[in-house]
């Protein structure tokens, strides 16, 4: 399986001949990572929670139509983002103002008063889907142009595009808040 690395051959393994035991190994490798990732898009705790119980129970009924032609992380978190972005246009909390409630959800990243940290979350969120998706995974996750451009289905000329957009509307918005 092309870009496949031990860990996740292992654990693919184990989930096709003992599926409780791969998944205990998937969710040690992944869960944290995941959990980050989609606490970064829908902000608040209880949602980020039960998008990883949807989340992984996906992941443990489409492993069959895993090829093997991406990494298992990069097909993961294309799973994981298709889920939450799927979500989030149900509940449009997207495109909601940010109350009073999503502010503290957060401010509850960072230390107590860390103005900047907070403007930060706020301009992120600001971002179309798109943006803050590829935003996220290159600002917080680290991931390279090629790991974003399978997560999100483009290119990596796209991937690239969409994160110097989404840069540029965060530090304009940063000025704008005068953090």
């Amino acid at each position: 399986m092309a870009g496949m690395n031990p860990t996740d051959t292992t654990i693919i393994e184990k989930m096709r001949t003992n599926p409780n035991e791969g998944m205990r190994m998937l969710m040690d490798e992944y869960q944290e990572k995941l959990y980050w990732h989609v606490r970064r898009l829908v902000v608040y705790e209880d949602d980020t929670e039960d998008m990883l119980q949807e989340i992984f129970i996906k992941i443990y009924l489409k492993l069959d139509s895993f090829k093997g032609d991406s990494s298992l992380f990069s097909w993961i978190y294309r799973l994981a983002t298709n889920e939450t972005l799927s979500f989030l246009r149900k509940k449009k909390v997207n495109k909601l103002p940010l109350d009073k409630a999503r502010l503290q959800a957060a401010d509850s990243f960072f230390e107590y008063g860390d103005k900047e940290a907070v403007a930060l979350q706020e301009s992120i969120h600001d971002l179309p889907a798109k943006q803050q998706t590829v935003f996220n995974l290159r600002y917080y996750d680290e991931l390279s142009f090629k790991q974003i451009a399978e997560i999100t289905c483009t290119s990596e000329n796209a991937a690239k595009a969409n994160y110097c957009f989404a840069k540029q509307k965060i530090i304009d918005r940063m000025k704008l808040l005068a953090v």
